[in-house]
């Protein structure tokens, strides 16, 4: 007997518990969508360690996969073990800007630390979904002001990772190909690379200045809470100088928490998640249905509009409009 656990069986989306279906891994990608995406180094490790050639190294190869496959940074920040980063997904190129990313990224930093071992946690990605332009915000601040969270430096604008929390929308930076790196007469990576950074679409009506104030107050409030939390436990700041003398071997003293969930989409609207969960799972099984017909030799089968890995490595045919 197979000792294999059964896969999971959940109720159907426009009922109870009757009618169950088999739950699928495939995820809807639609273009378009606002994600937080979040990546941890191996073990924790400080990999990322702020540095100004990791800055330098960070920043070129981010524009250019972000102009390669048409997404839109809205706000970033590279810890010393993780990332965050905060786009909208214009054409639903995310599995690709994320894997062409993170694959060549690693290679590079392993190249400057001396090492050839794996860089990135086993754990999986979180690219979470977010629902409401008030969503889009707050997790926009919680990227800026993670090294304050994470008692590192009273204020992000005192990190020196690579961020950006100093840009205003539209801002750009410009980056010159690391010649250490990469091959100076490869004229298929440009010498010279310009990083944007792109209001999301949010608060419409409003200028882009009033979006930036709305998210500076939303970063400066997760400062100052932190700030009164450090001063009430009489505890202090890293700061600059001890996180240039961070060992990048080395990982963090305080333990991870982790909450055993993995989010595949965020709202502090309850009826949002309640409505996205549905959509889901009706996706999901219009995914199940298309995947059964073609496994059983229907090549003329329709997936629905969002399928990814399918349509790009399978050639299948999928619906041009969500229904």
């Amino acid at each position: 007997m197979s000792s294999s656990a059964p896969p999971k069986i959940i109720p159907g989306p426009d009922s109870g518990h009757h009618s169950p279906q088999l739950r699928v891994r495939a995820r809807p990608i639609y273009p378009g969508t606002r994600y937080k995406i979040t990546r941890r180094c191996l073990e924790r490790r400080f990999f990322l360690t702020p540095s100004p050639v990791l800055n330098h190294l960070i920043g070129y190869w981010l524009a250019v996969c972000l102009k390669e496959h048409n997404i839109q940074l809205h706000a970033a920040c590279f810890m010393s073990n993780h990332y965050h980063l905060d786009v909208t997904d214009v054409d639903g190129n995310l599995p690709a800007f994320k894997n062409h990313f993170n694959a060549t990224l690693a290679r590079l930093i392993n190249s400057h630390l001396g090492r050839s071992d794996k860089f990135w946690a086993e754990d999986r990605p979180s690219d979470v979904r977010l629902l409401e332009d008030d969503d889009v915000i707050e997790k926009m601040a919680y990227t800026l002001a993670n090294p304050t969270a994470a008692g590192l430096v009273k204020w992000g604008s005192r990190w020196p990772g690579f961020t950006t929390y100093s840009m205003a929308f539209g801002d750009t930076m410009g980056f010159e190909k690391p010649g250490r790196f990469f091959d100076p007469h490869n004229s298929d990576l440009p010498r010279v690379v310009e990083l944007c950074l792109v209001r999301p679409a949010v608060d419409q009506g409003c200028s882009d200045e009033h979006v930036h104030r709305r998210l500076m107050a939303a970063v400066r409030r997760r400062e100052l809470e932190k700030q009164r939390e450090m001063r009430m436990a009489n505890h202090r700041f890293i700061g600059k100088s001890r996180l240039f003398r961070q060992r990048w071997d080395r990982v963090p003293q305080m333990s991870s928490r982790k909450s055993g969930l993995n989010p595949t989409f965020a709202s502090m609207n309850k009826w949002a998640r309640i409505a996205q969960v549905r959509r889901d799972r009706a996706w999901e099984a219009t995914y199940a249905a298309a995947r059964d017909a073609f496994r059983g030799g229907v090549r003329d089968v329709v997936f629905p509009f969002g399928t990814y890995w399918m349509r790009v490595f399978g050639g299948v045919r999928v619906c041009l409009i969500e229904t």
